[in-house]
């Protein structure tokens, strides 16, 4: 695929098939996405996530709640929000489990985990 859309600020994916290939293309046709929604997509993985939230620059927004294939390493979530200053919400998957104190530094990021 190859397209331009720079101007598209929300993208709603949720219960698709679309896989980390997918969000690769999205994050270098999309820059401009403010808030994304990946919810119960199971064929991503935090290696397009990661695309994601490195190409678009002004992304506040990112739903992953019961995407099974993303980690919930803090290391991992940790580089999202300090990579992406603009992040302030993350719906974590639903194997995110923020009781620990070493997730605390997100909060710390101003960026709202759920």
């Amino acid at each position: 695929m190859n397209f331009q859309v720079p101007k598209l600020e929300v993208l709603n994916l949720p219960k698709t098939k679309i896989d980390d290939e997918t969000l690769y293309v999205i994050s270098k046709s999309c820059c401009g996405l403010l808030q994304l929604d990946l919810e119960r997509c199971d064929h991503i993985t935090e290696n397009g996530v990661r695309h994601v939230v490195e190409n678009c620059t002004r992304l506040r927004v990112i739903n992953l709640w019961d995407c099974h294939n993303v980690c919930a390493d803090v290391n991992f979530w940790m580089m999202m929000v300090i990579s992406r200053p603009s992040l302030r919400k993350i719906m974590a998957p639903s194997h995110f489990c923020p009781s620990d104190d070493k997730w605390k530094p997100l909060l710390d990021h101003g960026c709202l985990v759920l």
